[in-house]
């Protein structure tokens, strides 16, 4: 599928009729280290790195990892509850990761996922059902949800969806990150008033490459965005297929990159008009000030 690129390059002085990026900080907001800033038209903007969201690929998890050429371990994906009151993330470390997490999941699988007396996942990175009363806690999402194809890949789902598509199995059902250029969003920013489906820009100082975005996901902090958007920023093409050599083309890791969400309205998602979301982000980026603005503001807000 052919991708629709929409890119700005930024001009390296301040345009003279410039629009003016008058900033309000807000304590708090977008994650740990992130200073985030309100702007005059209720847009938020900050600076931080690019860390990359693979989630709504399709080949992301599989119950074989990379055996089966999955992107992502599993572990990255869930959280383990035991019998005893205790909880563990998967991800914790190395060994935690391919070993202790693994022959647990191993269990929890042949018990039927939801077994109080064995232990439960609590999937976050993998579309689940069910849940089961644990260490007296409920835990929701624990039994992981195979793609319908047939394909043998669990399910990687996004917060935002295509909602004429009501089946959990259907990948096509969430934004697909190597075509979308996403961000993802923490609770906190959702609670400023950022929504799913509305719109943003993000820009690299050094590529001086701005790139139209739409709020894909939700996450632990400002500063994460799809392949699509983290290659484009980059100035790399997207691709659609993503190895464990490329997966995170594009990532950047200081505070080079400004984050700007716009308050404008959220916008329905559909899966078949891929192209589409781009279109819709430039006009978004254009109505809140284009690149011009974009410039005042990362002259304007100091950087950490």
């Amino acid at each position: 599928m052919k991708h629709l690129l929409w890119c700005v390059a930024l001009s390296a002085a301040l345009p003279a009729t410039a629009a003016p990026c008058d900033a309000t900080a807000l304590p708090g907001v977008g994650g740990a280290k992130v200073q985030a800033w309100r702007l005059a038209d209720g847009a938020v903007a900050a600076w931080s790195g690019m860390n990359i969201n693979i989630d709504g690929y399709g080949r992301a998890y599989h119950p074989d990892n990379r055996a089966a050429g999955a992107v992502l371990h599993l572990c990255v994906g869930g959280r383990v509850h035991l019998p005893d009151g205790s909880r563990y993330e998967g991800s914790e470390n190395n060994a935690t990761c391919t070993g202790k997490f693994m022959a647990d999941v191993g269990r929890i699988a042949a018990a039927g996922w939801a077994d109080p007396a064995v232990g439960v996942v609590e999937w976050y990175g993998i579309a689940a059902t069910g849940a089961a009363q644990i260490g007296g806690r409920t835990v929701r999402g624990v039994k992981p949800v195979l793609q319908r194809d047939g394909s043998g890949f669990y399910v990687s789902p996004t917060s935002l969806v295509d909602s004429s598509m009501t089946d959990l199995a259907d990948q096509r059902r969430y934004v697909n990150p190597l075509r979308v250029a996403a961000a993802v969003v923490p609770r906190s920013l959702v609670q400023a008033g950022v929504k799913l489906g509305s719109h943003g820009v993000a820009v690299h100082t050094t590529k001086n490459i701005a790139v139209p975005f739409v709020v894909g996901d939700g996450g632990p902090r400002i500063g994460e965005g799809s392949p699509a958007l983290a290659r484009q920023v980059a100035g790399l093409a997207p691709t659609d297929q993503i190895t464990l050599q490329n997966r995170y083309a594009g990532q950047v890791d200081g505070p080079a990159v400004l984050w700007v969400f716009f308050a404008g309205p959220a916008l329905p998602f559909q899966h078949t008009q891929e192209a589409e979301v781009a279109v819709q982000a430039r006009a978004a980026f254009e109505q809140w000030g284009g690149a011009d603005r974009l410039a005042a503001c990362t002259a304007a807000l100091p950087r950490p």
